[in-house]
């Protein structure tokens, strides 16, 4: 990997991190708050609201992408330079 493709790299996963990061906080409430309705009720009601919350959790996951995207051709140009 040569230098420039080091930074663009590293660029992108910090900036992925952050964003998955806020992500995150913002879902972990809302997570709990649904795991709380289902407390008492039987395995299938659980490991259903699990599934549905963890397949909901992958879209703003994989949406990340699209940021991450617009950051680096902000950032860098299409040969990876530092703008």
């Amino acid at each position: 990997m040569n230098g420039k493709n080091k930074d663009t790299w590293e660029f992108a996963h910090k900036y992925c991190g952050k964003v998955w990061y806020v992500c995150g906080m913002v879902m972990l409430p809302i997570t709990v708050i649904f795991m709380l309705l289902v407390i008492g009720k039987n395995e299938d009601c659980v490991g259903s609201m699990g599934g549905i919350i963890c397949g909901v959790q992958l879209i703003p996951l994989i949406g990340s992408i699209f940021p991450t995207e617009i950051a680096l051709k902000k950032n860098f140009d299409k040969n990876g330079t530092r703008r």
